[in-house]
This record gives structure tokens, sequence and C-alpha cells, in this order.
């Protein structure tokens, strides 16, 4: 993979850490910011631009892992963790492994071998 898709994975995982880190601060729908992200956890990277925090809302936003209102350019501007975001964050695995994951068992599945099986398309001698 290329160092903008690894980074991009990495913005991901950093704004679902941070909705976590907020919710369990009392903060249930934060503003996204992200300077404040990159701040709360420790983004050593060049830092974080406004369209690539606006891009992982929309990511998790698609995923089910947040809700909120999309806004056109903004993404979710205030995104809301949902049971199955806060489970996922709580993990502490990076969401790339659930993807991998997930390719890994279509791959799986995919290579299997492909015999006829339908009584309609057999071949009668």
């Amino acid at each position: 993979m290329s160092a903008a898709t690894d980074r991009q994975w990495a913005v991901r995982d950093a704004v679902l850490r941070w909705l976590l880190a907020k919710t369990t601060e009392g903060y249930r729908s934060p503003i996204l910011d992200a300077d404040a992200i990159g701040a709360e956890v420790g983004w050593v990277a060049s830092p974080l631009t406004h369209d690539e925090v606006s891009d992982a809302s929309m990511f998790l936003f698609k995923e089910s892992y947040v809700t909120g209102v999309p806004v056109m350019g903004i993404g979710i501007p205030r995104p809301m963790l949902t049971v199955a975001g806060r489970r996922v964050a709580k993990t502490g695995k990076p969401l790339r492994y659930k993807d991998d994951v997930n390719r890994a068992k279509l791959r799986q599945r995919l290579s299997g071998p492909l015999a006829e099986t339908s009584a309609t398309t057999a071949v009668v001698k």
C-alpha cells in the first residue's frame, strides 16, 4: 500500500480514538478539530488537515461507527460514537485490521472450488 493510504487509515484511527476519549470525558458530540485531534492522540506525523479529518469522519459514518449529520465539504462536524464505534475503539486495534480480515475472508471464499451445483444446469447423460 502507498504512504497516502497508510496515512488515511492512521487518520481514521486517530479520529476514532479521539472520539472515544472525548466521549469518556463526557462530550457526546464534540466539534471536529484537526489540531485538537492531533494533540489528544499524540499525532507525530505532519499535522492533520481539515480535509483528512472530514474524510475520516465520513468513513466512520459510512461504516456506522459514528452518527451525525453529514455536511458537504465538512464531513460530520459533530460526530457521536455508536455502540459499534465504541466497541471497535475500545479494542485498540487499527481499523485497517478489520478491513484486512474481511478481505482475507473474501479471498478465501473466492478461491474455493467452483463446482457446478445447480440441478438445472447439470449435464444429464
